[in-house]
């Protein structure tokens, strides 16, 4: 097994396996994938006819240009996507490339944060300075954390924009008014969520007793983050926690934040027993998607996520034939 990475796929049947996975997964989250599981299984199969374990591009690029020149970008991104998968559980495995840029449609892979590994970023924020900006950092990393917002969602939250629930639970909202879509949305926040909120709050207004801003969020003058402050200041946080990623692992972003909530939150779903149907429009509306397609290109297919859904169609007997 390789340092540090998940090793090797010990035998032949492995690739296969892999996709065999692979597809009930993503059939799982609502994905057809006729033409892309006839092309894997071709491709599979033509990897174990020629004794490699391991996806490389060179034999990806092989295969494809046996086929016809409409096709091969088509099938080649099959099989990056495809390898993107795989590459979790075989460090080796390359993601086929075309003068240093992958074919089709692209998104950088999400690191998928671990409890720990945010842990260890709230604490990177708490070492920054002035104390304020550690405090706000840390609240705002939370946040984000724990609702899936957009870091732009976030940094436009002004404080008449936190309520508190009528219930009487302590509970709250979030209203968020500035989105990509240009759509409205309440978030709900938890109860210890509104405590953390109202006591940097407090800390920030023992800051500046004169608010520069109406914005929750302060830089260290006072006034609402910027943009390209949240990005500077993330990388330094990232920097501090080791997550400024590797020749392996991608280096943590903020919108990596949003990507964690949203497996995250199905994979508990799953596993609790919950309807993946019935879930999907529920954390769209959350996310202020659009609707559940644009949320799916937020499901990275995690190790976590592949076992929570495998357990889900062993036990409803799906994957029998």
């Amino acid at each position: 097994m390789a340092d540090g990475g998940v090793g090797q796929v010990d035998a032949m049947s492995g690739l296969r396996d892999l996709m065999d996975d692979y597809l009930a997964t993503r059939r799982a989250l609502g994905f057809k994938l006729v033409a892309p599981g006839k092309a894997l299984d071709a491709f599979v199969g033509w990897m174990e006819e020629a004794g490699e374990p391991t996806i490389r591009g060179d034999l990806a690029t092989a295969w494809a240009s046996q086929f016809s020149r409409g096709t091969v970008l088509e099938r080649l991104n099959y099989v990056r996507q495809f390898a993107e998968h795989v590459a979790w559980f075989d460090s080796a495995t390359e993601v086929p490339v075309l003068d240093g840029r992958p074919y089709g449609a692209h998104r950088p892979r999400p690191l998928i944060f671990t409890s720990a590994q945010i842990d260890t970023m709230l604490a990177a924020a708490g070492r920054l300075t002035p104390q304020v900006r550690a405090a706000s950092w840390q609240t705002l990393l939370g946040l984000l954390a724990v609702t899936g917002m957009r870091i732009s969602e976030a940094r436009n939250l002004n404080d008449d924009d936190i309520t508190v629930d009528e219930s009487g639970d302590g509970s709250g909202w979030a209203r968020v008014t500035d989105t990509k879509f240009g759509k409205s949305r309440l978030v709900p926040l938890h109860k210890s969520t509104m405590d953390a909120i109202r006591r940097y709050q407090r800390q920030r207004d023992r800051a500046f007793p004169v608010p520069k801003t109406t914005a929750v969020f302060v830089a260290r003058r006072g006034t609402r983050i910027a943009r390209s402050t949240a990005g500077n200041t993330f990388r330094e946080i990232r920097e501090t926690a080791g997550l400024a990623g590797g020749p392996t692992e991608p280096a943590a972003r903020l919108h990596d934040f949003r990507h964690s909530f949203a497996t995250s939150t199905l994979i508990g779903h799953i596993r609790t027993g919950g309807d993946i149907d019935a879930m999907m429009p529920v954390l769209s509306a959350f996310l202020g998607h659009v609707g559940p397609e644009a949320t799916y290109w937020y499901l990275s297919n995690t190790p976590e996520l592949a076992a929570a859904l495998a357990e889900r169609i062993q036990a409803s007997g799906a994957g029998d034939e």
